[in-house]
């Protein structure tokens, strides 16, 4: 008798101690409430534009641009707080080959929801004019385009900014407003250099030159070569050179400092004093020659190599190739006479 009390008890207590229906239901109830109000909380912060969202600063995407990449490039550029947050709203919301390539500039700062729908229309270059800075084209050229497509912009006061900025200024076609400033151009041509230039700060680590090293020897490829190929091929000879310390001897550095076309240069031109002349100086120049694009900064990160030390563009266009001073003086004698 005494036992059988005893298991009721015990059950007793056991049922009190475990949870009834409608206290699991509620438990369960306050748990979900709780991770909802959480998240919404999260997801509201994350979806606000950041604090320094750039307005009124022209932002490009390129034909063929991923989602990944279009993505990647709106967070690096600072107008959204998370790349995964702008991945997800364009993937729930949109079709992932929605978005549109075009030129951006937004007024104001934008949440999530407005952005996305901004990126799927495109078509925002409207009122905006498209300026090309070529590819090797020295900063005084840049300035004189400039000052004959934008209103009241001052050719002076931009070089005045840009001069010791010679190689980070990235060729590029930007459309940008008809009353940009000098200021604003600057700062546009060095913040895409930079946006450009960052993904390859691995290769440049590893690299023998410096990046102002990289930049005046990919100043000086765009005007010695003319293909990506080339341009791989003569980065190659002219480090194999720099190699061992043998004097460049590249007409465009000759070309920049007396400023005339490399068809007009005669030989006596190849004997001016200056530490641009890499006839008689050996290493590189002391500046970049021009600003550089993209394809041939990467061709002096990957050169191809060979044991070529020569090279020449024949009357033909073509490229010849070297590896000793008289298989070099052969090719000039066959392609340019």
């Amino acid at each position: 008798m005494i036992d059988r009390e005893q298991n009721d008890f015990k059950e007793g207590l056991d049922n009190e101690s475990k949870p009834t229906g409608f206290k699991r239901m509620f438990l369960i109830f306050g748990l979900l409430t709780v991770l909802i109000i959480s998240g919404a909380y999260i997801v509201n912060g994350i979806s606000k534009p950041p604090s320094d969202f750039p307005t009124n600063t022209p932002v490009i995407i390129p034909e063929g641009t991923t989602l990944r990449e279009a993505v990647a490039l709106m967070k690096e550029s600072g107008y959204v707080k998370s790349e995964l947050a702008l991945f997800l709203y364009f993937t729930i919301y949109h079709d992932s080959e929605s978005i549109k390539a075009s030129t951006y500039v937004f007024e104001e700062p934008l949440n999530l929801k407005e952005l996305t729908s901004r990126l799927t229309k495109g078509n925002y270059t409207e009122g905006l004019i498209k300026l090309t800075h070529i590819e090797g084209e020295r900063t005084e050229l840049l300035a004189e385009r400039a000052t004959k497509t934008l209103l009241d912009f001052d050719k002076e006061k931009f070089i005045l900014l840009a001069k010791d900025y010679e190689g980070r200024l990235l060729p590029e076609t930007y459309l940008i407003p008809d009353d940009y400033t000098e200021e604003e151009l600057f700062n546009l041509l060095t913040s895409t250099f930079e946006e450009k230039v960052t993904p390859l700060q691995e290769k440049i680590d590893q690299h023998e030159l410096s990046l102002e090293e990289v930049i005046i020897l990919a100043s000086i490829l765009e005007r010695e070569a003319n293909t990506p190929e080339s341009k791989k091929i003569v980065s190659g000879i002219l480090q194999n050179r720099l190699a061992i310390n043998m004097a460049l001897q590249v007409d465009a550095s000759v070309e920049y400092i007396l400023d005339k076309p490399l068809s007009e240069l005669v030989p006596e031109d190849l004997k001016i004093d200056s530490p641009y002349n890499t006839y008689l100086n050996t290493g590189l120049p002391p500046t970049a020659i021009g600003n550089p694009g993209l394809e041939a900064i990467e061709a002096v990160l990957s050169p191809t190599p060979s044991d070529y030390m020569f090279y020449i563009t024949g009357n033909d266009g073509e490229f010849y190739y070297a590896k000793t001073f008289d298989g070099h003086k052969q090719n000039v004698a066959r392609y340019l006479r």
